[in-house]
């Protein structure tokens, strides 16, 4: 029996969870609109930021590369799906791909992408029609079945219906996810809750995490020897990160898909974006300093400052070829 039990972050407004009811079960592709699949996509692979600080749109790391990914609910019409997103090209934005699990999948568009300080209040000039979208070919839904499958291929890109807007930039990919070191300084970007609670206030928000030799970013003992062994070999380390704890400071509900940044040579380049938690790789710690303890048979919070991210070094290709865009690799 699996132990594990992945949460996303983000559902509806709130949160945007990983769920087997997008699609029908019969269906197996999960990657998105056939007119939007340019290539034969095979990978050959077996949150308001919490206490952090508002960012602006011409701010160095986080404004000037982040957006709102606003998404239409396949099933419910009242509802908005709400997630960040990362600008990697021009036209071209990476998010998380559990952002659109209840997202009709034959929709090329089924949603926009805004350039604000806020998701609520923009104006139609802050916003772009998504044109396309696709996820990897052997994306899976976390509850369609009982696997660690769903913690890996949790990315997407968007397409938009022309140029990113004034005061935005491209920004460059980390193209190798084993140079991420564990007590490096990370920055994270998005427009998630600011607590577990779910409150809100729309606004873009970075938070910066400082690990160290004794309280570095890597999950319990045992945990990446686990979770390689019921996946495959390196999967961890070629495919995810976790970054935490960090008490008070953290990703929550509509981070999914924001950025995490390293620096490299005075540069800020992205090195993952946020996915989720589980009670594997991230599960809720008991105290508030090093060492830590933890409780393995939950996943963290908001407030624990501590998640699981997909690096996106290893799909720098699927996401050329898919997409047809060459994106800037550092």
């Amino acid at each position: 029996m699996r132990k594990i039990l992945f949460i996303i972050l983000l559902l509806l407004s709130v949160s945007c969870q990983k769920s087997s009811q997008d699609t029908p079960v019969n269906i197996v592709n999960y990657s998105g609109p056939s007119s939007c699949n340019l290539m034969n996509k095979d990978l050959k692979l077996k949150p308001q930021i919490v206490g952090g600080n508002p960012a602006t749109d011409s701010s160095i790391i986080t404004g000037s590369n982040t957006v709102a990914i606003i998404l239409n609910d396949f099933k419910n019409a009242s509802k908005r799906i709400i997630c960040s997103g990362t600008i990697v090209q021009s036209n071209l934005i990476l998010t998380a791909g559990h952002c659109f699990d209840d997202v009709n999948i034959n929709s090329t568009s089924p949603g926009v992408v805004v350039f604000a300080d806020s998701f609520q209040n923009y104006n139609a000039s802050q916003a772009l029609n998504i044109s396309c979208w696709q996820r990897p070919a052997n994306y899976k839904p976390c509850l369609s079945g009982s696997s660690y499958d769903c913690i890996l291929n949790d990315i997407a890109w968007v397409k938009i219906s022309g140029s990113i807007l004034p005061n935005y930039n491209i920004v460059q990919v980390l193209k190798d996810p084993l140079t991420i070191s564990s007590t490096e300084t990370k920055w994270m970007a998005g427009y998630g809750n600011q607590s577990d609670s779910g409150s809100n206030n729309t606004l873009k928000n970075v938070v910066t995490s400082i690990p160290s030799n004794a309280n570095p970013d890597s999950p319990p003992n045992g945990a990446i020897q686990e979770f390689n062994s019921i996946t495959f070999a390196n999967a961890y380390q070629l495919y995810l990160t976790v970054i935490g704890p960090n008490a008070g400071k953290g990703t929550c509900a509509g981070d999914s898909g924001g950025p995490v940044y390293v620096q490299r040579n005075s540069n800020y380049v992205l090195a993952a974006i946020t996915q989720g938690s589980n009670n594997l790789l991230s599960p809720h710690p008991l105290n508030s300093s090093p060492p830590y303890r933890f409780d393995t048979s939950n996943y963290a919070n908001c407030q624990d400052g501590y998640g699981v991210y997909t690096t996106i070094g290893n799909y720098i290709n699927w996401i050329q070829a898919s997409s047809g865009i060459t994106i800037i690799a550092y």
